[in-house]
């Protein structure tokens, strides 16, 4: 395979802990995984390698030290074992992702089943679809090896799309009725 990693190490002043969260949640938002405390890796990428840079200048900013380096496995079983740890670790993200949009199905299918078709309720669903689409696409970049369930994913918020349409048709009807 022969793929190359950015390496990403830091530590950071326990207090504010604040600062540890920020770059902690930098971190996980771009997808790296931990290989242990403070030592993260992320797929080659000229766009990540940017961010990375940025974020070592906040790191020392904060009173921290950080570095950054390309990374290449001299062991392909070592590499593989990495790139099934990205790909556990979307395929988590993919299948919350999938549940969030099921139960959200289930209670659409309620209010209909209920007859409850109010405006307000509708605005409701689309600002919670708003929120599963950026979700979605939060997950998509940071998928860096092909997923199984990225399909599956990209398929129930095309579901779920549908029903929010279905119930705002309901709605529409039953507002013209009035």
């Amino acid at each position: 395979m022969s793929i190359n990693f950015l390496q990403f190490t830091y530590k950071i002043p326990s207090e504010p802990s604040k600062n540890r969260v920020h770059i902690w949640r930098s971190l996980k938002e771009l997808g790296a995984i931990y290989l242990q405390q403070g030592v993260t890796l992320l797929p080659y990428d000229e766009k990540l390698e940017k961010i990375l840079k940025e974020l070592r200048e906040e790191v020392n900013s904060l009173g921290g030290k950080s570095t950054l380096s390309e990374l290449k496995f001299l062991n392909e079983t070592d590499e593989e074992d990495i790139i099934l740890e990205f790909k556990e670790q979307i395929n988590k993200e993919y299948i919350e992702f999938q549940n969030n949009c099921e139960r959200f199905i289930y209670e659409i299918n309620r209010e209909i089943e209920n007859n409850n078709f109010q405006f307000s309720e509708l605005e409701e669903n689309e600002e919670e679809l708003k929120k599963l689409e950026r979700w979605y696409n939060k997950i998509c970049k940071r998928e860096y090896f092909e997923s199984e369930n990225e399909e599956k994913a990209n398929g129930m918020l095309e579901k779920l799309k549908l029903k929010v349409q279905e119930y705002s048709h309901k709605v529409c009807k039953v507002d013209e009725e009035k």
